[in-house]
């Protein structure tokens, strides 16, 4: 069974971090009171062993023969009896020893005439050794050193008392870093279950700013654009449900009330095949309707388009414009293309494009009017614009004519003028060649124009065209 993912805790993690923090400083400042105080016992002890060698080095200058150095042996009897910890030796040339009983073994040599020596009963000593070169033991050495007995019991216990303090200081110290850390984390607590009251009926609430740290300013913003992202979304898509609605309503009660005439009283077979007919042309409305809308799908999923070649627009417009001939005739409206530009493509989605931006002039444009679908080509790319002469759209709604369903005004177009999906389609196209929509619209008329980008971001060279 796989086990559930451990949950960080920023609280704890702080906490250790303040806890690490704590103990590595107390460390440092445990290991430098120690060291200090360790150098000062040192210190202490060689000051004392000199004091002691300058002494005897007095006391053994003052004789004139060795039967003179004998008479001191008493002496320094008495300064190691009334100190216990000190130990005297002297050696002569040879190395035999003429006082201080068996030599210590040397264990260490430090600079400054210091020795660090090891005595016959296994303590260890420090203290300093001389040349005294006089005439009464020419080449002898003199040996003083005191016991590091007491002074490592008391660094020990030193060091004990150091340790526990230091341990006591760091547990104080996690103890105290996760009541504060505790008590800082509250905003964000606080600012965490006022997001978990916010539901989908009430995503018009915000989490204030007021009387929130500084540091969360930054995240309560973006959560706050956020839930304004998420609100939009949430209202689209209920104006979309309605609109899909509406759509479908329609044509499923002209099936329904046709299916109902033609079932009450016996019909002809001419009479059936007009109804046949009738609801055939219905359900083709309603494929037309969803096959939008799962084009629309995928492009919102980021689809990119595929099998892309070298397109002209120009001859693309020039061939969508004779499709629509009829149409403009039928309007009473003129279509002019001008300029070319060239641009790697899919060839069919170009040509919907173009369909949607002369279908959407042709209804905006009153009779006698003139349409002009121009192509230009620039570093941002290949671009087409339709501009027609009309009223002018509402600057209110000049933003939404790309959204699907949307129709200027909120007045429905008979059902005969499309679904009022073709501009979102031509927004999609355009997402799906890395291009981009927009439309301005003024007292002379309205302009929807796209933009579309090969592979490489740029519009294709211009003898594209004539391949």
């Amino acid at each position: 069974m796989k086990k559930p993912p451990r949950v960080r805790s920023m609280q704890a993690r702080l906490t250790l971090l303040l806890g690490a923090i704590a103990l590595l400083v107390s460390s440092l400042a445990g290991a430098t009171l120690f060291w200090a105080l360790k150098r000062e016992v040192e210190r202490q002890e060689i000051t004392e062993v000199s004091g002691k060698l300058e002494l005897i080095d007095h006391l053994i200058d003052m004789q004139n023969s060795a039967s003179g150095l004998q008479d001191l042996a008493a002496t320094f009897d008495e300064m190691r009896a009334g100190q216990g910890q000190l130990g005297i030796w002297i050696l002569d040339a040879q190395g035999k020893v003429v006082y201080g009983g068996a030599a210590p073994e040397t264990l260490e040599a430090l600079p400054d005439r210091q020795v660090v020596l090891q005595a016959p009963d296994g303590g260890r000593m420090r203290g300093l050794r001389v040349d005294m070169n006089d005439r009464i033991l020419p080449g002898a050495q003199l040996t003083v050193a005191v016991s590091t007995r007491s002074s490592s019991q008391f660094l020990y216990a030193y060091g004990t008392a150091l340790a526990l303090i230091c341990a006591l200081w760091v547990g104080a110290t996690v103890v105290l870093a996760a009541w504060a850390v505790r008590r800082s984390m509250a905003p964000a607590r606080r600012l965490s279950e006022q997001a978990a009251r916010i539901q989908p009926d009430n995503l018009s609430r915000r989490l204030p700013l007021e009387d929130t740290d500084r540091e969360l300013h930054e995240l309560v913003r973006s959560f706050n654009r956020t839930l304004e992202r998420l609100q939009e979304a949430y209202q689209q898509m209920e104006g979309f449900n309605a609109d899909v609605a509406h759509e479908l309503r329609t044509p499923l009660a002209t099936l329904i009330n046709g299916a109902q005439v033609m079932l009450s009283s016996p019909r002809g077979a001419d009479e059936l095949r007009d109804a046949l007919e009738s609801n055939l042309e219905e359900l083709e409305d309603l494929k037309t309707l969803v096959n939008d809308m799962l084009f629309l799908a995928r492009a919102d999923r980021g689809e990119r388009a595929a099998d892309l070649k070298p397109v002209s627009l120009a001859a693309e417009a020039r061939r969508v414009a004779e499709y629509y001939e009829a149409t403009l005739e039928e309007h009473g409206v003129a279509l002019r293309c001008e300029g070319d530009a060239a641009v790697a493509a899919n060839p069919g989605l170009v040509r919907r494009a173009l369909a949607n931006l002369i279908s959407n002039a042709i209804k905006a444009t009153p009779r006698g009017g003139e349409i002009v679908l121009s192509c230009s080509a620039s570093p941002a790319g290949a671009r087409v614009e339709a501009r027609n002469p009309g009223p002018p759209i509402p600057a209110a709604d000049l933003p939404r004519i790309f959204d699907r369903f949307f129709r200027s005004g909120q007045a429905r177009a008979p059902r005969s003028e499309g679904h009022g999906l073709g501009l979102a389609i031509v927004r999609a196209i355009a997402r799906m060649h890395g291009g981009e929509v927009d439309a301005a619209s003024d007292a002379r008329g309205t302009v929807v124009g796209i933009t579309l980008r090969g592979p490489d971001g740029h519009a294709a060279p211009a003898d594209i065209t004539k391949m």
